[in-house]
Parts: structure tokens; sequence; C-alpha cells
């Protein structure tokens, strides 16, 4: 684990509380936690990162992951009608993968 990453961020409860207030408002302005942690989650370099594609719009978005300047992106199988559906999802795979903590989406 990365020794900078704040001790809270360790924390389960910590973290699906975190996640409760993004679930309620997955875009605008969040609390200074939670924009804190985005933006750290958002900032892996592009390849091997997350990403959402529109492949119709305003309908449909697909979860893929980027392989780096000029090659395809992959995609990962996961398809969602709901762009905050999408979102949410994207974020506990993000917390799961960086964190090693299984965000329960309840």
């Amino acid at each position: 684990m990365n020794p900078y990453v704040p001790p809270e961020w360790r924390q389960g409860p910590h973290l699906q509380a975190l996640y409760r207030e993004f679930r309620a408002k997955t875009t605008g302005q969040h609390s200074p936690a939670l924009q804190r942690l985005i933006n750290w989650l958002r900032s892996e370099p592009m390849q091997g990162k997350l990403a959402l594609l529109c492949s119709v719009p305003h309908q449909e978005w697909l979860l893929v992951r980027m392989n780096g300047r000029g090659l395809p992106i992959s995609h990962l199988g996961e398809r969602y009608r709901d762009i905050d559906a999408a979102e949410c999802a994207i974020f506990r795979r993000r917390v799961r993968d960086r964190l090693g903590y299984t965000i329960l989406d309840a």
C-alpha cells in the first residue's frame, strides 16, 4: 500500500460513507474529503486507466481500460444505461484496485 495514502482511506466504514455521498451526487461539488479521494483515484497514469465510453449518446456507456497513447481501448464487458450507475461502478472498481477495499453497493 502506498505510504502516502491517508489512514482514513484504509478504513472500510469511512470509504463506505464517502461512496454513499458520491452515489447521492456523482457530479458537481463534493465535500473536501470526497473530492480529495476522487482526485487521487483519477490520477492514475493513462495506460491501464479505467474510463467510460459513451456508445449510444445519452443512453449507453461501456466500461473500458485505456492501453496507452495510440493504442486501442479494451472493453471490459460492462454496459450501463444510466450514467450515474456507470460512475458509481467505476468509483467502486478504482477503490478496489487502488486501495484493496471492496465497496458494498447498498
